[in-house]
């Protein structure tokens, strides 16, 4: 308005038609990921990001066996941790669907495609919750690409991204379906997106972002009370629960896989703590956000950004989590003039989520969610939990943009005196810490000086406590730690005022009627672009780019190690199997999988590993919790022929068999037949007992086999007995056996009762949990054909609902866009 009650002109982007208006706004939304990715959209990279490098090693048993029989998915790998299911390796998808039709044709632009999807999705959610397409696109920008999101691609955590970009497609079914009249298109907007969720195979983004649902439907709920609608929202509720088990079933295999494994994994916990449910909330609440340390939301290097010159609350980090300049004062102004319904949803998540993401460091709130909260306990790394509340907190900004324009657009306000909180908040905060930080903030690590003070009394052959050792230590600390990250908190902290002053400034200059409402809008677009992008850049990995003809299994082969050569030659046995080995050359054996891309490793990387395998090699576990160091016995009991490490190691039973530059294989006498008989049993009453015994320097597993409680297996010795596998591969073993009395077999694989069938001759026996972490079965006197089958009902019935649910989707999908083009078309009808 020129003044109060006369409208103003329409500026030059409102006067467009607003298709054009999408359009361009698309356009841009279109061209971020190209800034943010040149090199791998035009700069001829790709991510070879190390876990992704490491899923493929772990994936390698799986796509050998597709290829062998006619792409059938393999559902259990032998080469790591001695046998798991394929489940929490990658998200087997028995029915295509859109993700397929996406990968299929767009992979080579890899990342960029999800950022699309991603920003299609939460731009058609926020114009329909009324923002502005110019608005909407600066929601996307902050939503999509938060510094979270270029560290974890460049971790590699693909899944994670897949989930993150349809969780706004999934918000938009729920809104479709709840606060529109197109029911039936709720009904499968709603469906497909959960369906594509569920299918990203990330449950922990999921799961995280279902909450921002619940706290949706539970407003929702209460206001359809309160205005005395209850019986409509009663029917809308059973459509989205009808929508949702649609979700569900169309991937139900893969979750109902899941589910029954969890409780075998760390995640549900280990039969040696018979209260477990979960993982140990040490162990979950490690990566604990910092609480002073949130500040990082707003001045990102504020705490040394990443590692090495990170000095957080957190072990180490490759960025942290990033709210943009923008936000604060925007969101501010919507708590203070916007509290509309939808504001007040998103703040309630993104605080929860906040706090959720402090865990160690709020121990009493965050233990009572881990102790009662379902599901809580299944995951880890708390500071996780803060990409819901960037995602949140960054929305609730637009809506205080909104407000806003619309308050000046409608009002022309003489005044400033609606921006002195927000603004005067927020430049106060960043005048602080450009002005203040180095007085404010320690820039020393927790327990860093005594790091540094024990590596000086090594070196210098002192005691630790040695005042000369202690002075050295913290002159080390403050010399050539400290002043590297002052100097980033400093710049960022500078840089954080002067953004925000540029935001002030065009704010003023909007108010004061010098920039129109799009101008204003399209200059703080620049800004935010500028912002997020030039963050982001930071944290992308340049390590985990490599020429685009460089694939995953380039990377894998070129990483190849003369000792990795050595046990492929050597490790085939005399029968139809390959023995196992054990490799230190690249670290802990437990965390790097590459070994078993090129044969069958007792190592591997998985966040889910069998809880009986976490147990056998925790530290003072049967394997390493021997005076030796090592347990060559329990090893030779897992079918571990090879041992690689770097250096000279004196252990019974080992010999070295190959030296090259320090890299020494050992060879391990006391390794037993992938199936072997024994001479004697030991009933234990419980599993902790199971393990004690395990333990026990007495037990000699050649001879000797510990069977659980309630088993009725019985075993003698018979010399003239033997076993030959005849066929080893992901669901199948099949062995010859012969015995002249009565014995008890043992399989050198992890025993999981989900899926796997024993028969002698055809007739199905128990598989009996033996030596705390393997199988083993009952033979008859005489010559028999034994057989292992891997065939989980939760895959077989599984996919055959799968399949089932996405036909009653497409079916749907198919109804309502052909009730959408015949009414189209008898509106022209009626037209002309």
């Amino acid at each position: 308005m020129t003044k109060k009650g006369i409208p103003q002109k329409v500026d030059f982007f409102e006067k467009l038609p607003s298709s054009r208006q999408h359009a361009i706004a698309l356009l841009i939304l279109f061209l971020i990921p190209f800034f943010l990715f040149t090199a791998t959209t035009i700069g001829g990279k790709r991510f070879l990001a190390g876990d992704s490098i490491q899923w493929r090693a772990m994936a390698q048993s799986g796509i050998e066996y597709s290829e062998k029989n006619d792409g059938a998915p393999a559902l259990w790998t032998n080469d790591m941790f001695g046998g798991m299911p394929t489940y929490t390796i990658s998200s087997i998808k028995s029915v295509p669907h859109l993700d397929t039709l996406l990968q299929n044709t767009l992979s080579t632009l890899f990342p960029a495609y999800w950022f699309w999807v991603l920003f299609l999705g939460l731009y058609i959610l926020l114009v329909c919750l009324r923002l502005s397409p110019l608005q909407a696109v600066m929601g996307c920008i902050l939503f999509g690409i938060t510094t979270y999101v270029p560290v974890f691609i460049g971790a590699g955590h693909n899944s994670k991204l897949i989930a993150f970009a349809f969780v706004p497609w999934m918000l938009l079914g729920y809104w479709v379906t709840a606060h529109s009249k197109q029911k039936l298109l709720g009904l499968v907007a709603f469906s497909v997106a959960l369906t594509l969720e569920f299918r990203a195979g990330h449950p922990q983004i999921t799961y995280y972002f279902i909450y921002l649902l619940l706290f949706w439907w539970l407003y929702d709920t209460y206001q359809a009370y309160k205005q005395g609608q209850t019986k409509t929202w009663l029917g809308t509720t059973g459509i989205l629960a009808g929508a949702t088990l649609l979700g569900l079933t169309a991937s139900a295999g893969h979750y109902w896989r899941l589910a029954e494994y969890s409780s075998y994994s760390i995640r549900g916990g280990s039969a040696l703590d018979a209260g477990s449910t979960g993982l140990d909330s040490g162990y979950a609440f490690a990566w604990s956000q910092g609480i002073f340390e949130s500040l990082t939301l707003l001045i990102p290097n504020l705490f040394g950004g990443a590692s090495p010159d990170y000095w957080g609350d957190k072990t180490f980090t490759s960025g942290p989590h990033y709210l943009g300049a923008i936000v604060l004062p925007f969101l501010i102004l919507a708590l203070m003039k916007n509290r509309k319904p939808i504001v007040l949803i998103l703040f309630a998540t993104g605080t929860l989520a906040l706090l959720f993401s402090w865990g160690e460091n709020l121990r009493f709130f965050n233990q009572f969610a881990f102790d009662f909260i379902p599901f809580f306990n299944k995951f880890r790394v708390p500071e996780t939990w803060l990409i819901v509340t960037t995602t949140c907190y960054a929305i609730v900004g637009m809506f205080g943009l909104e407000w806003f324009v619309s308050y000046v657009k409608e009002h022309k306000p003489t005044s400033l005196n609606v921006l002195y909180v927000p603004f005067g908040v927020t430049l106060a905060i960043a005048l602080l810490f450009t002005l203040s930080s180095s007085s404010i903030l320690s820039f020393q690590k927790e327990g860093e000086v005594q790091q540094y003070a024990q590596r000086v009394a090594q070196q210098s052959n002192l005691d630790v406590r040695n005042p000369q050792v202690q002075q050295r230590a913290i002159q080390i600390v403050n010399s050539q730690l400290v002043p590297a990250r002052k100097e980033k908190t400093q710049a960022d902290a500078t840089r954080y005022f002067i953004l925000v002053l540029v935001i002030t400034g065009l704010s003023v200059a909007f108010m004061k009627n010098k920039v129109s409402p799009s101008l204003l809008l399209f200059a703080l677009i620049l800004v935010v672009s500028y912002d997020m992008i030039s963050v982001d850049k930071r944290y992308i990995n340049e390590q985990a780019l490599a020429d685009e003809n460089i694939d995953l299994e380039d990377a894998i082969v070129r990483s190849k190690t003369t000792a990795d050569s050595f046990i492929e030659q050597n490790i085939q046995s005399d029968e139809a199997y390959e023995y196992r080995a054990l490799t230190f050359l690249s670290g802990s054996p437990f965390s790097v999988a590459v070994p078993s891309y090129f044969y069958p490793s007792l190592g591997g990387n998985n966040g889910a590993k069998l809880s009986i395998f976490q147990d056998l090699v925790e530290q003072n576990g049967p394997i390493f919790g021997v005076a030796e160091g090592i347990n060559t016995s329990i090893l030779g009991m897992l079918n571990v022929k090879y041992l690689a490490i770097g250096g000279n190691i004196q252990l019974d039973g080992l010999t070295p068999v190959f030296n090259n530059s320090g890299a020494v294989v050992y060879e391990n006498a006391k390794v037993l037949p992938k199936a072997f008989f024994v001479d004697s049993l030991i009933i234990a009453d419980t599993p902790v007992d199971a393990y004690n015994q395990l333990k026990s320097p007495s037990f000699n597993p050649a001879h000797t086999a510990i069977v659980e409680q309630g088993s009725t297996a019985q075993t003698s010795v018979d010399s003239t007995s033997n076993v030959e596998v005849i066929t080893y591969d992901n669901h199948t073993i099949e062995l010859k056996v012969n015995r002249s009395k009565p014995g008890f077999m043992v399989l050198s694989e992890m025993y999981y009762p989900k899926g796997w069938i024993a028969t002698v001759n055809g007739e199905e026996v128990p598989i009996y949990k033996t030596n705390y972490a393997l199988r083993g079965i009952q033979i008859p006197v005489g010559a028999h054909n034994v057989s292992f089958n891997f065939a989980p009902q939760s895959y077989t019935l599984g996919s055959s609902i799968e399949w089932g649910s996405n036909i009653i989707q497409w079916a749907l999908a198919g109804f309502v866009l052909f009730t959408f083009f015949t009414k189209r078309k008898e509106e022209t009808e009626d037209e002309a």
